[in-house]
């Protein structure tokens, strides 16, 4: 049964209190600077702002700055339920003026958080309508170190954003990692180049703005090692460039035309290199492209690629001797030495995901167990898994997949395929399974007698026409750390009133155990 649901700790709760406390001297405030506003909306604008000043002394005083990351999920949470109740307020008949004071009380209560003790500041997570708040004062954030601006305006006003933008960059000295999608321009970068020295992750991904013109700014950023130019104007001889002139680098994001730029790099400066790429992610690659690859990057550990048999031999990876992940989209698992890439390599891979991939059968998982005895997190995803490809099927000599955390498992096949690993894999912590996923009482039945998933943590499988009660209540039952059971609702043979039989044992007994989908797409 799973684990009895633990009271929050005081520290978490104080957190949440005060950001409560927070929300509800917004509710108070809000009939006083409503009636002021009447008369002077300048005198309201400046009362607000002053009370806020005095809350944001208080928790920065007061809060330990360790904490206040944490606290700023909370405020945000707080806020937002705050914007939501004013919104139900508002009868068909209030008055316009009074929402609007209402509303610009609850923003402005954001400002509290507007202090050298935050961090970390993703907007894409909060509320639109607070986020200007934080364009506008970037200038008071001067010990944020992770800044995700998000796609801003979606490329729809990005000479608009940016002046704001770069104003407020100009502060952030501190800053490690910053993500700016659609709007990030030529002149915003050279701003983060020449303010932010420690800057080491920069994603400017579809900002057709970013042209070969800011490599000279890039190129000045001493301490990148992870860049994100996808979809924009930077060339191939700008990520030349990059490459050259970045040591630190170890990280490119997608990018089909590494290769080029290796070739192209071999043919001006045959003695540049070795460089410090650690992931590779490529649509395109060709036999020469995966050499040069092992030739010039010798510390590659993550690589995805896109296999086309006639320009690439997958058996040239063999070279890398840091490879650990490994993805592999649109091949063939006997006809493209798939088997025997991973019969030299598998000892050292911990990420497996085969997308697309063709000729998985029995035998291909026992090779996947065999030669991959550490593999921790393993995923097909698109792939048919066929009954047999040979005359006869193996016998395994090790335990198979008794390293696997992960399972994900997208893809057609028949129950022998799944019950093969999942009744070996008894370290399992994480199974999501599914639309097109075959499954039953019957199969669950046979994979628990072998398997009591011991540590199994969480469970999803997005569809079944055949599950019924009698394996939730066994996986209830049985597995002692399951905290999360989600899809139920579009298990076929699931009432609606089972559902709240469900509900009602878990509030009853207090069961830490999840049952409320979410993520249903994640793969």
């Amino acid at each position: 049964m799973p684990k009895i649901k633990q009271p929050d700790t005081l520290e978490n709760m104080a957190l949440v209190g005060v950001a409560d406390w927070i929300a509800k001297i917004g509710e108070t405030v809000m009939p006083c600077i409503e009636e002021i506003a009447k008369n002077d909306n300048t005198s309201a604008k400046k009362i607000l702002a002053s009370k806020v000043h005095v809350l944001r002394s208080l928790i920065e005083y007061n809060l330990p700055w360790m904490l206040f990351d944490r606290f700023a999920d909370e405020v945000f949470r707080s806020i937002s339920e705050l914007l939501e109740r004013t919104k139900q307020s508002q009868g068909f008949r209030g008055s316009m003026s009074k929402f609007i004071s209402k509303m610009n009380v609850a923003v402005t209560l954001t400002e509290v958080l507007l202090t050298k003790n935050l961090t970390k500041l993703h907007l894409d997570g909060i509320p639109k309508m607070l986020r200007h708040v934080f364009y506008v004062k970037f200038s008071m954030l001067k010990g944020l170190e992770h800044l995700n601006l998000g796609s801003l305006s979606g490329g729809w006003k990005t000479a608009d954003m940016e002046p704001t933008i770069i104003l407020g960059i100009k502060s952030l000295h501190n800053l490690k990692s910053l993500t700016i999608n659609y709007d990030c321009t030529d002149n915003i970068l050279e701003a983060i180049c020449l303010n932010c020295p420690f800057l080491e992750s920069l994603d400017l991904s579809s900002s057709k703005s970013i042209t070969n013109q800011s490599v000279s700014y890039i190129i000045k950023c001493n301490s990148l090692k992870q860049i994100q130019l996808n979809r924009t104007g930077v060339t191939l001889e700008g990520f030349t460039k990059i490459l050259l002139n970045c040591p630190k680098l170890e990280d490119m994001g997608r990018y089909d035309e590494l290769g080029r730029v290796l070739e192209y790099i071999d043919l001006i400066n045959s003695e540049a290199g070795p460089f410090n790429i650690r992931k590779y992610v490529s649509r395109y690659v060709t036999s020469n492209h995966l050499q040069l690859l092992v030739q010039l990057c010798p510390l590659l550990y993550s690589i995805s690629l896109f296999h086309n048999s006639l320009l690439s031999d997958l058996m040239i990876l063999i070279g890398l001797g840091e490879l650990s992940e490994l993805k592999l989209m649109s091949c063939d698992f006997f006809g493209d030495q798939v088997k025997q890439v991973l019969e030299v390599k598998g000892c050292n891979l911990v990420h497996l995901h085969l997308e697309h991939v063709d000729q998985l059968d029995l035998n291909a998982l026992m090779y996947i167990s065999q030669f991959c005895p550490t593999l921790e997190s393993l995923t097909f995803y698109n792939c048919v898994l066929i009954q047999h490809t040979s005359l006869f099927t193996r016998k395994v000599n090790w335990y198979p997949f008794h390293s696997l955390h992960r399972l994900s498992y997208v893809c057609e096949g028949n129950d022998e395929h799944l019950e093969f690993v999942l009744s070996n894999a008894v370290n399992i912590r994480y199974v999501h399974l599914g639309s097109t996923v075959k499954t039953s009482d019957s199969l669950f039945d046979r994979i628990l007698d072998k398997n009591p998933f011991l540590f199994l943590e969480q469970l999803r499988i997005l569809k079944s026409e055949e599950l019924t009660m009698l394996t939730v209540n066994r996986l209830m039952n049985g597995c002692g750390r399951l905290h999360t059971l989600t899809e139920l609702e579009c298990w076929s043979k699931i009432t609606e009133d089972d559902l709240e039989t469900i509900r009602n044992h878990i509030k009853h007994n207090n069961l830490n155990l999840d049952i409320t989908s979410y993520q249903r797409y994640e793969s």
